[in-house]
Order: C-alpha cells, then structure tokens, then sequence
C-alpha cells in the first residue's frame, strides 16, 4: 500500500487528473487541491482491493450525513421557550447536545416538542426555529 501511496504523490497534477478520470470515469472537479486528489484516488484504491463498504454501512453513513447537514448544532444553555395550552415551556440544551424539559432529557427538539404537546409535532416548527 505505500508503494501505491509513495506513486500516486510523486505524478504530475495532470497524470493525477488523467489517474482521476480513469479511475473515477469522471473528470476531478476543477478546484480540487492535488493532495485531496492524492487522497482520494488513494482510498478508491483500499476500497476496491480490500473490499467496499457494506450496503447496510453505506445508508447509515449516508443517514448520518443528512442528519449531520439537516440538525444544526445548538451551543449549550440555549433556551427554548414556547406557551402551549396556557403553560409556559422551557426547553434548555445541556453540554451533551440533549434537550432538557422537566428533568427528562431528549436527544431531538422534536422529542421534547412531542413530549409537551402530546402529540407528534416538529421541534422547529414548535418553537419557531428556523434552521
């Protein structure tokens, strides 16, 4: 594998585009820096000798990402506040990234919105969060 490494550092940025597009079958996006490329065509390489990915690890990871990009991170101690059915919510992020709300902890805004409405209700939505 350092053989295959030690390789791929020492080509031309274009032998790298031409290795890119061989390997890939599309051409590098054009901005792309030649020590990712390294890195990339590098890790195409593992995968297709070792073996790939598992199907099932390929859509957790891919879940993973979409959750990472749609749930925004909130700083601890922010507050949620909402009036729901003429009582006063308060929902606080605690160090860990959980919801607190009446010392009961959740992982999501929309668990603890579920929790306070009684029914199932996203967490944006209830609180008036724009994401």
């Amino acid at each position: 594998m350092d053989e295959i490494l030690s390789e791929l550092e020492a080509l031309s940025r274009e032998a790298l585009v031409l290795r890119w597009t061989e390997v890939i079958g599309t051409p590098p996006p054009k901005h792309l820096s030649r020590a990712l490329m390294v890195q990339i065509l590098f890790n195409e390489h593992q995968l297709r000798s070792i073996g790939g990915y598992t199907k099932r690890l390929d859509q957790r990871l891919r879940s993973a990402a979409r959750r990472d990009v749609l749930r925004p991170g909130f700083k601890p101690s922010t507050r949620f506040v909402r009036e729901h059915r003429g009582v006063t919510h308060s929902v606080e992020v605690d160090p860990e990234g959980l919801f607190n709300w009446n010392d009961q902890r959740f992982k999501t805004l929309t668990q603890a919105a579920r929790a306070i409405a009684g029914y199932h209700t996203s967490g944006f939505k209830f609180f008036g969060v724009n994401p």
